[in-house]
């Protein structure tokens, strides 16, 4: 696979997103979770296996090119990130809705850039790769959408787009307070002012030195690479 850019997990994606939860499906003492449910979007269900899917996947599609950089991720760090996307888009696809816009046309070229980058590996791993790594650009696009909606609604005819940008995103925050989302808190992650942010939600503490090197925000290379090869990437 020739990329023009690293893949989630090295660069692209930020790091601190990245934090790990446990690798179980099952239910969540003292939270509302059912068994299997990674997210809930105000109805909509995220499972675990969805979540557990598309990291292998994605794991799969960067491995080497984390290899050939001397580089790992614990599979659980990957997890939470994938988890906090996810989430993310469902949310803004709701808000799309709302105010019936779409993502915009630089959405669907950074889909087929993706998939012509990725064109030589399976199905399923240009779709988790395709699915990741273009949710920021929908989530911006539907952003600036709304946002340029809104601001001729208020009797701008033609916003500049770092104006609609601005007013969107303010309008995806103040959405997403009023919204019922919440993140199995196995995941480490949180929706707060319209990201995907590291949370201590986690249900299994880190207690020693070794957990703590698992769960920064930029895992310790030498712990990663010490895993089992079946709970790393790379």
């Amino acid at each position: 696979m020739s990329m023009s850019r690293p893949l989630l997990g090295v660069v692209s994606l930020s790091l601190t997103v990245l934090l790990g939860g446990g690798l179980s499906g099952c239910g969540v003492a003292g939270t509302a979770f059912h068994p299997g449910v990674a997210a809930q979007v105000d109805g909509d269900t995220i499972t675990v296996s969805k979540v557990d899917d598309v990291a292998h996947s994605y794991c799969d599609a960067i491995v080497k090119q984390l290899q050939a950089q001397n580089q790992a991720l614990p599979l659980s760090y990957l997890r939470g990130g994938v988890a906090g996307e996810l989430t993310l888009r469902a949310a803004a696809e709701q808000f799309a809705h709302k105010y019936g816009v779409g993502p915009g046309d630089q959405y669907q070229r950074k889909v087929t850039q993706l998939q012509t980058a990725t064109s030589t590996l399976p199905q399923d791993q240009v779709d988790a790769v395709v699915e990741i790594e273009s949710a920021g650009t929908y989530i911006s696009g539907v952003q600036q959408a709304v946002g340029e909606k809104l601001l001729q609604q208020q009797g701008t005819a033609q916003p500049s787009l770092s104006a609609a940008s601005k007013a969107g995103a303010k309008a995806f925050v103040a959405w997403l307070d009023q919204q019922d989302v919440d993140i199995n808190p196995q995941f480490g992650v949180e929706l707060k002012n319209g990201q995907a942010v590291p949370t201590d939600t986690s249900v299994s503490y880190p207690l020693s030195d070794a957990a703590k090197q698992g769960t920064a925000q930029t895992p310790d290379q030498t712990y990663a690479a010490g895993l089992p090869a079946s709970h790393r990437c790379g």
